[in-house]
């Protein structure tokens, strides 16, 4: 749709200024960082030693298994580092990401979109409730994973299992995330929202594994930001979320 309506292109220019600078940051930190990252996420991985040549035959497998696990989790580590980038430029091109959802929304339906703003002082309102609710999610989010890395400190095992839960969060946050917009609209609650992705938990993992794979794409990583709102806002038309209980009660 963005390259084939060149109505959105205005509104998308900013959002992808502003993921390609944060991502090119967070890029040059990640190579610049690279043996300290590495060093961060292995720390807790032992050192086998080969105290004989019949040894060898069961440390050299090891150690060569632990190398790709401190290499799986140094990936992890530089992709929650982008996603990281990328939701800071969320929080930075808010109001745009909005436009450019109601435009995604209006060309989808042929028709405005729920809660379009009649008046300037009405977009003004718009654009400060978007930037908002953007901080709170990334708000949420860091205090979602920055949980998860306490827990992958302190409990046993956890250095192994948390970077797998950290990426699983993060794939089935980027569909909540991204759909925001168009949920913020219709005053979607927090929790029907969760039961929403819950609900949906195959789609929402396709969409937020392969979002958090493109990620790690160099070059076309600056893209993702505009296409993940438009197809977030897709994805809110075409599943829409069930109404909670009590919304239906009302009604």
């Amino acid at each position: 749709m963005l390259r084939g309506e060149r109505a959105l292109w205005g509104v998308a220019l900013v959002p992808l200024l502003a993921s390609t600078v944060m991502c090119t940051a967070a890029l040059a930190a990640v190579i610049l960082y690279a043996a300290p990252l590495h060093a961060l996420v292995t720390g807790w991985v032992p050192m086998l030693h080969a105290d004989s040549n019949i040894a060898w035959l069961w440390v050299a497998p090891a150690q060569a298994f632990l190398a790709l696990v401190g290499l799986i989790l140094f990936l992890a580590a530089a992709a929650g580092a982008v996603v990281l980038a990328f939701l800071g430029a969320s929080v930075l091109s808010a109001p745009f990401l909005d436009a450019l959802s109601r435009r995604v929304e209006a060309l989808a339906l042929g028709a405005p979109p729920v809660g379009g703003a009649a008046s300037f002082a009405e977009s003004l309102r718009d654009a400060a409730r978007a930037a908002r609710e953007e901080l709170r999610r990334t708000l949420f989010f860091l205090v979602l994973q920055g949980t998860i890395v306490v827990l992958g400190i302190v409990v046993p095992g956890g250095p192994l299992l948390a970077p797998l839960a950290l990426v699983l969060v993060t794939m089935l946050f980027l569909p909540l995330s991204y759909a925001a917009y168009a949920l913020d609209r219709r005053r979607v609650s927090f929790a029907t929202r969760r039961r929403w992705v819950l609900g949906h938990g195959s789609l929402m993992l396709g969409y937020g594994g392969t979002a958090f794979l493109l990620f790690l794409v160099p070059g076309l990583n600056f893209l993702f930001l505009p296409v993940l709102v438009s197809s977030g806002t897709l994805l809110a038309l075409r599943y829409p979320p069930a109404p909670s209980p009590c919304s239906a009660s009302k009604r």
